[in-house]
């Protein structure tokens, strides 16, 4: 656990809040949080349930009931995390205020140093995961003086997810901005809590590692663990819970309900709890999860091809002789492949029993292709298979999905922005931590010096900047991907503005050019079939006479654009032929004969 920085108040030894200084009933508070928890328990409940599914039957201890041999979750949830949180992500600090870019410019180059210092890009990756199942939570603080902990050096900011096993909120406020509290649940070790909070946890008793909760729910641990674990040191469930309208922290343990702290939050504006959501449900502060939309056809897709699995083992093929005839019977059985018998009488007859039932194929099928509809095309988003038979129509097919995409990566952005809002009011209000950040000279890239950030380089309050915090680099970057970004920007930019270069005195450098072709192609052969040699003289224009007296002839070039169609076929083509075939409707033949040909 790690406390956001808080300015300590004081609590009475029996653990009541102080009616003066609080007015909060905490018997109230309490009662209200466990009504909000139990209100909680069916978005926790089909959480966990779509999570076993997610991870099927054979990880874990109690994962997936059943065998899940089409995990159409596990494709969903993967291609959806790489497109919306591949890398970690990176800030641009702007200001409106021509003075003040150089701190802006300064402040972005030190946020940028936080990905990297706090795993940053796994701790969203997971927040997407999460956000997939039911909600992705983070909670943003720094550790000081009075709240270090374990590995947390002091000024040492901090983002840690949580789940929505552990995290609750005012279940009877009516929107976002009327919640009366939040908070989250954790665990501490005994010792730990007794040396932070000492003199007010020395009657605590340690907790047992249960996979439920007071309500009776069954924890999404469960999936790997076991109940009642050998736990190396004794720990103790504290919840922390946020009261908006005093700003202050309020930390008890669960079991005893006896408070160990009162805290006020010194803190930026807003909660220190971070969600991300993806649909909005109208009249409802939770988010619509997309497993809640998936599940259904995950489910039922499984069972049809269970079903098809049974039909397909159960299948038998069997020879049956007519009597009267045992030895020559018995020589037909004995007989290996390619042998020669004696037989006589009635040849055996081939009867097939069971197999696989052609209409419930053909609705596995359909059920297969409406997941990747009401998934967003998962085909396209994947880069699966092409589900055209152009590349033209690919591209507005791959736009489209896009679209989709560009709205949830949207939703991952400002919850990445808002994290990195509390981690720059952090970084510019601590008034221990100190960075160092390299700045480049401007004009002359190649020069660097090294500029102190701590709290004597800063001058000013931190809202009197009004800077803009801008979050870029979450999406996919690797080599491939980059020299696709060189070659648009080769052909969308570079060559269409060589003219105008060139009369500015702007050359292209091909040797780094053809270098990073090599590299992020990795093809290195390129640069032994390229030579870099010295330029040679300039060729005579068209009509001037060469020493020799002969005329520079102008090189001919012939070019010939030429169409072949060639027929090809698509994964959604072939299973709609093939779907068709098995109901008994009439295909034509030129559309079986694309069924055998490969994906275009």
């Amino acid at each position: 656990m790690r406390n956001q920085k808080l300015r300590l108040t004081t609590s009475d030894p029996d653990g009541k809040l102080a009616d003066s200084d609080m007015q909060i009933d905490f018997r109230k508070l309490r009662e209200s949080i466990d009504w909000s928890n139990r209100q909680l328990e069916i978005t926790r409940r089909n959480r966990l349930k779509a999570i076993k599914e997610y991870v099927g039957m054979h990880y874990g201890v109690q994962g997936s009931q059943f065998r899940v041999p089409t995990n159409f979750l596990e494709l969903a949830t993967t291609i959806y995390t790489q497109q919306l949180a591949a890398r970690p992500p990176q800030v641009m600090v702007s200001t409106k205020i021509p003075e003040l870019k150089p701190q802006a410019f300064t402040m972005e180059l030190a946020l940028n140093q936080l990905p990297e210092e706090l795993d940053l890009g796994r701790t969203i990756r997971l927040a997407v995961i999460e956000a997939i199942f039911g909600m992705g939570i983070v909670k943003v603080g720094i550790a000081n003086s009075e709240t270090r902990l374990g590995e947390l050096d002091v000024g040492q900011s901090f983002v840690d997810l949580l789940t929505i096993d552990d995290y609750f909120f005012d279940m009877s406020a009516k929107k976002k901005d009327a919640i009366e509290y939040e908070g989250n649940d954790y665990w501490m070790a005994l010792d730990d809590v007794r040396s932070m909070y000492e003199g007010k946890a020395k009657d605590i008793s340690p907790d047992g590692n249960s996979l439920t909760n007071d309500e009776g729910h069954t924890r999404a641990e469960s999936v790997t663990s076991a109940e009642d674990a050998d736990m190396y040191r004794d720990k103790v469930n504290i919840r922390d819970v946020w009261v908006p309208s005093k700003n202050k922290v309020i930390t008890y343990a669960v079991t005893s309900k006896k408070v160990l702290n009162i805290a006020t939050l010194d803190g930026p504006q807003g909660s220190p709890y971070h969600k991300l959501g993806f649909s909005d449900v109208p009249g409802n502060i939770l988010p619509l999860p997309p497993a809640a939309l998936w599940i259904d056809l995950h489910e039922l897709g499984n069972n049809l091809f269970r079903k098809l699995g049974k039909q397909a083992d159960h299948k038998k093929t069997l020879a049956a002789f007519a009597g009267g005839n045992d030895d020559a019977v018995d020589n037909l059985k004995k007989a290996a492949d390619g042998e020669g018998v004696v037989y006589t009488g009635a040849p055996p007859t081939n009867l097939s029993l069971g197999g696989i039932d052609a209409p419930t194929l053909a609705f596995f099928l359909q059920t297969r292709d409406l997941f990747s509809y009401f998934a967003g095309n998962l085909d396209t988003l994947g880069g699966l298979s092409p589900v055209s038979e152009t590349v033209g129509q690919d591209k507005l097919i791959n736009e489209a999905a896009n679209a989709r995409i560009k709205y949830m990566s949207q939703q991952v952005l400002t919850f990445a922005k808002g994290i990195f809002k509390a981690l720059a009011w952090y970084e510019w209000t601590d008034p221990e931590r100190k960075r160092l950040v390299v700045k480049s000279v401007p004009g002359a890239p190649s020069l660097q010096r090294t500029v102190e950030w701590s709290t004597d380089t800063r001058k000013g309050d931190f809202l009197d900047f009004n800077f803009d915090i801008d979050v870029h680099s979450m999406e996919d970057n690797t080599p491939s991907t980059k020299l696709q970004k060189l070659g648009m920007v080769m052909e969308s930019y570079i060559m269409p503005l060589m003219p105008m270069m060139e009369q500015q005195g702007i050359s292209l450098n091909f040797t780094p050019l053809f270098e990073n072709l090599s590299k992020l192609a990795n093809l290195p052969e390129i640069m032994d079939i390229v030579q870099f040699n010295e330029p040679p003289p300039r060729q005579q224009m068209q009509g001037n006479p060469s020493p020799e007296g002969r005329v520079a002839k102008p090189a001919t070039t012939t070019r010939r654009y030429e169409r072949v169609n060639r027929p090809g076929a698509t994964r959604a083509g072939k299973d709609d032929v093939l779907t068709r075939s098995l109901m008994g409707i009439g295909v034509q033949d030129s559309e079986m004969a694309a069924v055998g040909r490969p994906n275009t």
